[in-house]
């Protein structure tokens, strides 16, 4: 067994929780930097991530091999995360649960009155405009429009959007205020995960941890939701 193949036999222990590092593991993106019976340390090429999992006993062994210039890193157990903030000083932090899709089947799209359309690079600033993350740019939409965002469409009019974040995971989900409370959320959600199953991306998303109603929606379309959160540090 190569490391690559007791990389993914590790993380498929949990593979709802693991989802990120799977992804970039199938999409050939992630330097395998340990991969042994205490855990898995990944740097993706793609979104620049170093990327952690493993037994709490382990992670000071494991995170002496991130450097310290480090600027994004995501754990996969709070038990290190202190230890991990201390080690690399970064002052941004979000909380996440992980959801999965797991199964092989896609899913129904019920009618909504609409279409749902796949954005090229020339929404991406309108995309921008609507979005309601600040952390986002031109250029990360641009990208973002790359690897594929859904428009949903009511009247011909843009209703909504949803996209895939630079390490994979669905995301960028938005309806606009005037279209709220019809359900166009689940169904770009739905739209995304059977987007991903066609292309044969692992379907995962990431909560922020409180957003109850999120988290309801994807347990409603049978994601896998982790055991436990996870975290991101940025600079």
């Amino acid at each position: 067994m190569d490391q690559m193949e007791r990389a993914r036999a590790w993380l498929e222990r949990d593979s709802a929780l693991h989802a990120n590092l799977l992804e970039v593991l199938r999409r050939g993106s992630a330097d395998v930097l340990i991969a042994e019976e205490g855990g898995v340390l990944l740097h993706d090429t793609g979104c620049g991530a170093w990327m952690l999992a493993a037994e709490p006993e382990a992670a000071s062994d494991f995170l002496d091999r991130v450097p310290a210039g480090c600027d994004l890193f995501v754990g996969h157990d709070m038990a290190y995360f202190d230890l991990a903030r201390a080690r690399f000083g970064l002052p941004e932090r979000e909380i996440c649960w992980s959801a999965a899709y797991l199964a092989k089947d896609p899913l129904p799209i019920p009618d909504f009155g609409g279409e749902l359309r796949l954005l090229d690079g020339s929404w991406a600033a309108w995309v921008l405009e609507h979005y309601s993350h600040a952390f986002a740019d031109l250029d990360y939409m641009e990208r973002a429009a790359d690897r594929g965002i859904i428009g949903a469409f009511v009247e011909g009019r843009p209703a909504g959007f949803v996209g895939f974040h630079d390490e994979g995971s669905i995301g960028m989900l938005e309806v606009l205020p005037a279209y709220r409370r019809r359900g166009l959320g689940e169904i770009l959600q739905r739209a995304a995960i059977n987007l991903a199953l066609e292309r044969g991306q692992i379907p995962f998303g990431q909560v922020i941890d409180g957003n109850e109603a999120s988290l309801a929606l994807q347990r409603k379309l049978g994601m896998a939701i982790s055991h436990t959160t996870l975290f991101w540090l940025m600079g």
